[in-house]
């Protein structure tokens, strides 16, 4: 370090600071600070919540200017765009099982029928009033007898391998059916009719006499005569044509899936008919999923196996949730009843069948179905026929149904059960092991047993019922579903003619009175004259309770999000006839253009 460096340095170590000066500068920065806040900050602090108040005030506008061109977007959108079915996809619906053969002549089972009415056309179908129209009949008239029926066939029909449909198809269906080697069900009602083709496309139906309700007869499904000819009748049940059908009808048979053999699991496969005759589908597919029982069909349509059901019982529809599920509760053309046997030993006696009916509270019974079903008085049901089906029995009483057995000579014993002359009253009663019948044949079972009836039930598989049921008569009451269709004609269920092993007279009924009421109806077809002959016959058989009516059953269809199927103001005749409209089904929805 030279001289002049330690110098500076000596200088600057000898340097004292002066506090007082520097106290005097700070406290006048501080002021100067203090002052400059005042002014550019705590002043303005109102200017900038002002100009704040401004800003939101902005935002606000321009948040509502932005909400009205939405809407105005979206109003003016929706008047060139809607929210609709669209077509095309796969319609997959679950059914009661089993299904072993696709044959009009033989279907036995919902799942058989389903599928029969997917596959095959009639003469004749029904429209959204459940009125008759045509389906491959262009058009039909009647003679003035009433005994001879012309059909015209549509031109435009074909079957699913192309060939036209004729009345020569028609014609050899009919034989089929009359035929006893082919064993079909529908027999006993054309053993009496001639059929015969006028030409291609004209045939005509003879009748041994009038009868009115012969036009609801031509819905059954037609077979192709060029498939089938060459088949001996008494094995066209056997073919493998019941395998992998030919039909005319709206869809064409694909395949079938056999998913589990054990559990009679199947998928029927099906495409749409492009030359369907009433127009093509707007499904590309429908797949007919068969399931063994209705636990089976919720668990499915729960987890989209399936996106519609049908055949639910009222326990099963309590299960779904309303806000996925959308269910069609549609009434049909049907009547549960519990038949008496009226040539049985205890149930000859008109006096105990009228006690039974007194004591039969239908109301609750159709509590117990939780509202899925509705009200039914007598044998008779046809909405053109309202009148008729108004006439009611007497009123449930418990109290009264014990007064008349107590008159009867219908003691009760020490166990609480009736006896006469040493008798017991007991009865066995017995239903289909399916649907609501466990719950009915319970709840029915326990009103009978409050008035000193023994009751023994018992449940029987569907496919069993037939042959070791029906045919032997092998019950005392019978709890049981009748289909009566469209027209109120009933003489197959209750005319002494049908109490036979083969006939549909399960309650082996015999009147003199409702014969000729039966005979008269079906003869006439002026619907005045027939409700005469109507509201005698349902007088005649209240007053002689060979049944006690319980309830009309409803067809429950459960479907999920965007199907669109069954109309919500339908009327059905049967649980199959939901297929009427199959044409417009659809299972997806979407925004479309409309014109403007």
């Amino acid at each position: 370090m030279d001289q002049q460096e330690k110098s500076s340095w000596r200088r600057f170590h000898r340097l004292k600071p002066n506090r007082k000066k520097i106290g005097r500068r700070a406290r006048k920065l501080e002021m100067a600070t203090l002052r400059h806040a005042h002014k550019f900050l705590i002043k303005r602090w109102v200017n900038v919540r002002e100009v704040r108040r401004h800003m939101l005030g902005w935002l606000v506008l321009v948040a509502l200017l932005i909400g009205v061109a939405g809407l105005q977007f979206t109003w003016y959108r929706s008047s060139y765009t809607a929210e609709a079915s669209l077509p095309g996809g796969t319609y997959a619906e679950g059914v009661v099982g089993p299904l072993e053969i696709i044959n009009p002549l033989f279907a036995g089972t919902n799942a058989e029928r389903a599928a029969s009415r997917l596959l095959f056309s009639g003469l004749l179908s029904y429209d959204e009033k459940s009125q008759l129209k045509g389906d491959l009949a262009e058009s039909w008239r009647v003679s003035r007898d009433g005994k001879k029926y012309t059909i015209a066939l549509k031109k435009n029909a074909v079957w699913h391998d192309g060939q036209p449909v004729t009345s020569a198809d028609v014609v050899f269906t009919v034989e089929l059916i009359k035929n006893p080697e082919t064993r079909s069900s529908l027999r006993s009602s054309w053993e009496s009719i001639e059929v015969a083709a006028k030409d291609s496309h004209t045939l005509e139906f003879t009748l041994p006499a009038a009868y009115a309700p012969f036009p609801h007869a031509l819905t059954f499904g037609i077979l192709p005569q060029h498939l089938l000819a060459a088949t001996p009748p008494g094995l066209v049940r056997e073919s493998v044509f019941n395998r992998s059908p030919v039909g005319s009808g709206p869809f064409a048979f694909r395949n079938i899936q056999t998913i589990d053999a054990a559990e009679g699991r199947k998928v029927l496969h099906l495409k749409s008919f492009p030359d369907y005759f009433a127009g093509a589908t707007k499904l590309d597919r429908f797949q007919l999923h068969i399931y063994m029982d209705t636990t089976q069909l919720r668990q499915a349509l729960t987890s989209n196996e399936v996106n519609a059901v049908s055949d639910l019982t009222a326990n099963d529809i309590s299960q779904l949730d309303p806000k996925k599920f959308h269910v069609e509760d549609v009434a049909l053309n049907n009547g549960a009843y519990a038949l008496f046997r009226t040539d049985g030993e205890i149930l000859k006696d008109v006096t105990v069948r009228s006690a039974l009916r007194l004591a039969t509270d239908r109301q609750r019974i159709l509590q117990r179905l939780g509202g899925h079903a509705e009200s039914l008085n007598g044998p008779i049901i046809g909405e053109q026929f309202k009148d008729v089906m108004s006439i009611q029995p007497p009123r449930s009483s418990a109290a009264q149904a014990e007064i008349v057995l107590d008159k009867a000579g219908w003691k009760r014993g020490a166990n609480g059960v009736r006896v006469q002359k040493g008798r017991e009253l007991a009865l066995t009663v017995i239903a289909v092991k399916s649907g609501d019948y466990p719950v009915v044949l319970e709840e029915l079972a326990g009103q009978w047993r409050k008035i000193g009836v023994k009751v023994e039930t018992r449940l029987v598989n569907a496919e069993d019922v037939q042959q070791s049921v029906l045919r032997p008569r092998a019950y005392d009451v019978l709890l049981y579903e009748l289909a009566v269709g469209a027209d109120p004609d009933v003489y197959a269920y209750w005319h002494s003619s049908q109490a036979s092993q083969n006939g549909l007279n399960f309650a082996n009924y015999s009147s003199q009175l409702a014969d000729d009421a039966l005979d008269g109806a079906r003869q006439r077809s002026e619907v005045n004259l027939r409700s005469e002959k109507y509201k005698t016959f349902t007088e005649q058989w209240i007053a002689d309770v060979p049944a006690v009516a319980l309830y009309r059953p409803t067809l429950r269809y459960a479907t999920g999000p965007n199907v669109r199927a069954i109309p919500e103001d339908a009327t059905l005749v049967d649980a199959v006839d939901r297929y009427r409209s199959v044409q417009y089904w659809t299972v997806e929805q979407g925004t479309r253009y409309t014109s403007p």
